[in-house]
C-alpha cells in the first residue's frame, strides 16, 4: 500500500473531467440549438454552412428585388391601361371627325379634346415614378430612357434587363414613324434592291437636271447601295464651279436623305400638322391634327389621323406584351427562388443544427457518468484510510 499516489483516484478524477467536458457540449449543443458552434466542432461543415448561408442571404435578397420588379412592371403596366384607354378615346374622336356631317366648327371642338387627352398622354408617361425610376418618360439628353438591370439570382450574370419606353405622345408616334426607316441595304429582297437602285438613280439624276450640271455620271453600289457621283474631268476643267456644285448636291447628308426617302417605310404614319407649332410637352401632338387647311379634303388627316392612333395603339400594346411577359417570368423566377431557399436552408439545417432527441440521450448518459464519476472519486479517496489501521 502507498499513499505518495492515489492511482484510483487520480484516474476516477480523469473521467470525471471527460465526462463533465463532453457533458457542457452537450449543454451548449442544446442550449444554442447548434450541433456547430465552433470551427472545432466540425470546421469542414462549417465553412459548407456559411457557404449555404452566403447564398441563402442572396437568393432571399433575389426574391425581393425580383417582387420589387414586378413592382415597376405593375406601376408602369397602370399608367399604360390608362394611355390606352385614352387613344381608344382619340380613336372615336378621329373617325367621328371623318365623317362628312362635320363643319371645321365641329373638328376644331374636337381637335381640342384630341390636343389635352395628347397633352394628359404626356404628363402620365412623364410623371410615372417608382423610387425616383421614370421608366416611361421622354428621352433625356443622351437621347435614351431609362434601362433597368435587375438581380435575380444570388451570383453574377443572374439578371433581368428591364427596358424603358418612351410613352409620350413624341416617344410613340416617333418611334413608328422611324420604324421601317432604317432597313438596311443588304436585308432588302432582290426585287426590293432593283427597285431602291432605280428610285435612288432617279433622284440623283432629277437633282442633276434641275441644277444643269453636265458631264456627271450617277452609281449605285449594288452590294452597299452607296450613291456614288463622278464628273467627266474634262468637263470640269472647263467648269470649275462643276464640282462644287455636284459636292454641295451630293453630301453625305444629302446622300442619306436621298436613300431615306427612296426606302421611305413609315407604316403609313406621319404628322398631321406643323411639328414646329408644338413644342415642349405638347411636342408629339403633330401626329393628332385632324383639322386641315383651306382646299384639302376635310377628312384627309382625320383618316390620317385614324391611322396614326391604330399604329400607336399597337406599339403601347407591344410595349405592354413585353411587360407582361417578364412579369410572368418574375413569378417563375420568385417561386423557384423561394424553392431554392427552402431547400437550401434544409441542408444547412442538416449541417449545423442540433439533433435534439440525439443531443438529449447524449446528455443523460454523460450527466449519468458524471455522477458515478464523482461519486468514485469520494470512494478512491477513502482509500487511502486503510494505511491509518496499520499505525494503530
Amino acid at each position: 500500500m502507498v499513499i505518495q499516489h492515489n492511482i484510483p483516484a487520480t484516474n476516477a478524477y480523469r473521467q470525471l473531467n471527460t465526462n463533465q467536458s463532453a457533458l457542457s457540449k452537450n449543454l451548449e449543443k442544446l442550449s444554442s440549438g447548434y450541433r456547430i458552434n465552433r470551427a472545432a466542432d466540425d470546421a469542414a461543415g462549417l465553412a459548407i454552412s456559411e457557404s449555404m448561408r452566403s447564398k441563402i442571404n442572396g437568393l432571399d435578397q433575389a426574391t425581393a428585388n425580383a417582387n420589387d420588379a414586378i413592382g415597376l412592371i405593375q406601376t408602369e403596366e397602370g399608367a399604360l391601361t390608362e394611355t390606352h384607354s385614352m387613344l381608344q378615346r382619340m380613336t372615336t374622336l378621329a373617325t367621328q371627325a371623318a365623317n362628312g356631317t362635320y363643319n371645321k366648327t365641329s373638328r376644331a371642338s374636337i381637335q381640342k379634346e384630341m390636343d389635352e387627352l395628347g397633352k394628359e398622354i404626356n404628363r402620365i408617361a412623364n410623371n410615372t415614378d417608382y423610387n425616383g425610376i421614370k421608366p416611361l418618360a421622354q428621352k433625356g439628353e443622351n437621347g435614351q430612357v431609362d434601362t433597368m438591370t435587375m438581380q435575380i439570382g444570388a451570383t453574377k450574370g443572374e439578371t433581368l434587363t428591364l427596358n424603358g419606353s418612351d410613352m409620350t405622345t413624341n416617344g410613340i408616334f416617333s418611334a413608328i414613324d422611324t420604324a421601317k426607316k432604317d432597313t438596311a441595304y443588304k436585308d432588302l429582297t432582290k426585287d426590293q434592291k432593283t427597285q431602291y437602285e432605280a428610285d435612288l438613280t432617279a433622284a440623283a439624276n432629277d437633282l442633276i437636271n434641275k441644277n444643269n450640271i453636265t458631264g456627271a455620271t450617277v452609281k449605285v453600289d449594288t452590294t452597299t447601295g452607296a450613291l456614288t457621283v463622278t464628273a467627266d474631268k474634262d468637263a470640269a476643267t472647263k467648269n470649275l464651279s462643276l464640282q462644287t456644285a455636284i459636292d454641295a448636291i451630293f453630301t453625305e447628308d444629302k446622300k442619306k436623305g436621298l436613300q431615306a426617302s427612296a426606302t421611305d417605310n413609315s407604316d403609313g404614319v406621319k404628322a398631321t400638322g406643323d411639328p414646329a407649332k408644338f413644342t415642349g410637352d405638347a411636342s408629339g401632338l403633330e401626329y393628332l391634327q385632324i383639322e386641315s387647311t383651306e382646299g384639302e379634303d376635310p377628312t384627309a388627316n382625320a383618316n390620317q389621323v385614324v391611322q396614326n392612333i391604330q399604329k400607336a395603339i399597337d406599339h403601347v400594346s407591344s410595349y405592354r406584351a413585353d411587360l407582361g411577359a417578364k412579369q410572368n417570368r418574375l413569378e417563375h423566377t420568385i417561386n423557384n427562388l423561394k424553392v431554392t431557399s427552402e431547400n437550401t436552408t434544409a441542408a444547412e439545417s442538416r449541417i449545423r443544427d442540433t439533433d435534439m432527441a440525439k443531443e438529449i440521450a447524449s446528455y443523460t448518459k454523460n450527466n449519468i457518468l458524471s455522477q458515478a464519476a464523482q461519486s468514485m472519486l469520494g470512494q478512491a479517496n477513502q482509500s487511502g484510510q486503510g494505511v491509518l489501521s496499520l499505525l494503530q
